[in-house]
């Protein structure tokens, strides 16, 4: 796929189906044609956002019986413009393929996976801790060992705190082991290239809050690096999720968990 002469929908669809395989077109047409009847032929590509994206999903995932073959041609569509850098935010990650109730056991072909994006920071911090728990199992069972070793299980206080110090020494290790399973770092060189376009997992962010004047920077993180007094906003936070895939200048009217509505500016991106 080559460079489009403007960044209009209907434009950079014309160039995407262009260098489609001829076996394919029919299919990539009928996804494009709901898509531009949606948004307009004329909607710059390069404004829309996730929220937009995940509410037009909803709508064709409400509407149409099977949108399955819809969903994946979208998804190569916007796959496509981001590996061509004509787009600076993968919204193919926002298409979600609704399941169909079926009986028949699946055999994984055509599935991708949708992962989480943290820091190499975050990722470090996660790998150490869980490092540190997996050699604090000795010294939970070594605790476990000597309260055992009273005989006395009915009221053995000592015995009953080694155990829930293991369980939850356990739950933490499955947790960050899961974690880092479904997880990727975000390499410096995209957070340099799409960082300043929309704010993203890694975009430092700096909003201010029209209600009460006051004006804060932070880095957006997955929920599992969130950490306010380290300058690290969570993407799944009511603000996080309000700006995410927002360009500065944005403003976004957000809940806060006091029932108060105020008023949040995205004054830049980094």
């Amino acid at each position: 796929m080559g460079e489009v002469s403007n960044n209009t929908l209907q434009a950079v669809m014309f160039d995407y189906l262009q260098s489609q395989k001829s076996g394919t077109v029919a299919e990539s047409e009928n996804a494009m044609g709901l898509l531009l009847r949606w948004f307009g032929e004329d909607r710059d590509i390069t404004e829309l956002s996730p929220v937009q994206i995940e509410e037009y999903c909803s709508s064709i995932n409400d509407n149409n019986v099977d949108s399955s073959a819809t969903m994946k041609s979208l998804k190569k569509f916007f796959s496509t413009l981001y590996k061509n850098e004509i787009i600076t935010l993968d919204l193919s990650r926002y298409i979600k393929i609704r399941k169909r109730k079926t009986t028949i056991a699946s055999t994984g072909q055509g599935h991708e996976e949708q992962f989480d994006m943290l820091t190499q920071e975050g990722w470090n911090k996660l790998e150490q801790e869980v490092e540190d728990l997996r050699l604090r199992r000795e010294d939970i069972a070594e605790d476990i060992r000597k309260a055992a070793a009273t005989g006395d299980f009915s009221e053995n206080a000592p015995l009953d705190a080694a155990r829930e110090a293991q369980g939850k020494n356990e739950g933490r290790i499955r947790e960050i082991e899961e974690t880092l399973k479904k997880s990727r770092v975000m390499d410096s060189k995209s957070i340099k290239r799409r960082g300043k376009s929309a704010a993203f997992v890694g975009s430092t962010i700096v909003i201010k809050n029209r209600t009460t004047n006051k004006q804060n920077s932070y880095m957006l993180v997955e929920s599992s690096e969130s950490n306010p007094k380290e300058g690290k906003l969570s993407i799944q936070s009511p603000i996080g999720r309000a700006i995410y895939g927002m360009p500065a200048g944005s403003e976004v009217e957000i809940q806060l968990p006091n029932g108060e509505a105020n008023l949040f500016y995205l004054s830049s991106i980094k």
